[in-house]
């Protein structure tokens, strides 16, 4: 399988389900909203916890993952639209994934812990952190597993 096509197929997947937790927010007055919002809440539900207090509030309505899983998210669809064009090569060794998650791990355990309170654009921000090296990792195994051994 060509390079380019894997690419394509994960950010079109990546922003087909950034659409969908955001779904009720970016149409709020669609008809469909009602009709799929049931269907969405219980879908992300199975990825996130959705505590409301820690997930983003967007023309009067939540997303349905937290901030930290909409970082994640957000950071890999970025990633993959900019892979489409062009993407370094990542070393063998997963150092780089480790310490991409160093800055959330520090997060939720210092407002479990009481350290600080939690900050929705401080686990957006790890998470985006984190959520863009993942994604790199993910293609590059994806890549090494399928794509075409010539490229």
């Amino acid at each position: 399988m060509n390079r380019l096509l894997i690419r394509l197929i994960l950010f079109i997947a990546l922003f087909v389900w950034c659409v969908g937790f955001s779904y009720n927010s970016l149409f709020p007055n669609s008809a469909y909203t009602i009709i799929a919002s049931p269907f969405l809440k219980k879908l992300y539900g199975t990825v996130c916890h959705q505590h409301i207090e820690k997930t983003f509030l967007f023309n009067r309505h939540y997303f349905y993952v937290c901030a930290r899983c909409t970082g994640i998210y957000s950071g890999a669809l970025v990633v993959s639209f900019i892979s489409i064009f062009s993407l370094p090569r990542l070393p063998e060794k997963m150092t780089l994934l480790y310490f991409s998650a160093i800055p959330m791990l520090i997060d939720v355990l210092s407002t479990t812990t009481g350290i600080y309170s939690y900050s929705k654009i401080i686990a957006l921000l790890t998470g985006i952190f984190f959520g863009s090296t993942a994604f790199a990792y993910i293609l590059a195994a994806i890549e090494n597993n399928f794509a075409d051994k010539s490229l």
